[in-house]
């Protein structure tokens, strides 16, 4: 179920940043800025991209650049992915991944959980209504052998 969940995620992102492309521009830039204070280090900063962000930003790098005091190289990986972005310092030190992928990875044990919780808790709902229902058939036999006993009494 997780898989499905997973795979059905990738297809529904994918669809909105092929449908709301500019859109999904304004996020990546958001998230970068959001990282800027941990990586804009005077040793430089690395930005890898899935290749169509890697083309949109070669040709709009001042984006980029504008955000950054220090100097930042715009690198393809060799993976493509999704969309979002990987940011490191040159050197290697410090590194993120925000991949799409990868967010989708780091979130599904949380999601799994959430979904463990929802089917154990139906789960204990449907065993209590199958002993509400055990109870009240005993009752329903022990009113009928009850009226019985009061029949042959009389």
């Amino acid at each position: 179920m997780i898989k499905e969940l997973k795979i059905s995620l990738f297809n529904l992102i994918r669809d909105k940043i092929e449908k709301n492309y500019s859109g999904y521009i304004t996020y990546l830039l958001k998230s970068i800025n959001n990282l800027k204070n941990h990586v804009d280090k005077p040793q430089g900063i690395e930005l890898i991209l899935n290749s169509k962000d890697y083309n949109y930003f070669i040709k709009n790098f001042d984006k980029i650049a504008g955000l950054f005091k220090n100097p930042v190289e715009i690198n393809k990986d060799r993976h493509d992915f999704i969309g979002g972005f990987k940011i490191s310092l040159i050197e290697g030190i410090i590194s993120y991944d925000y991949t799409i992928d990868n967010l989708i990875d780091k979130y599904s044990s949380f999601i799994q959980i959430k979904i463990s919780k929802i089917v154990n808790d139906s789960e204990i709902k449907e065993s209590e209504k199958e002993f509400e229902n055990y109870i009240q058939n005993q009752k329903e036999k022990i009113t009928e052998y009850l009226r019985l006993y009061e029949q042959i009494q009389y």
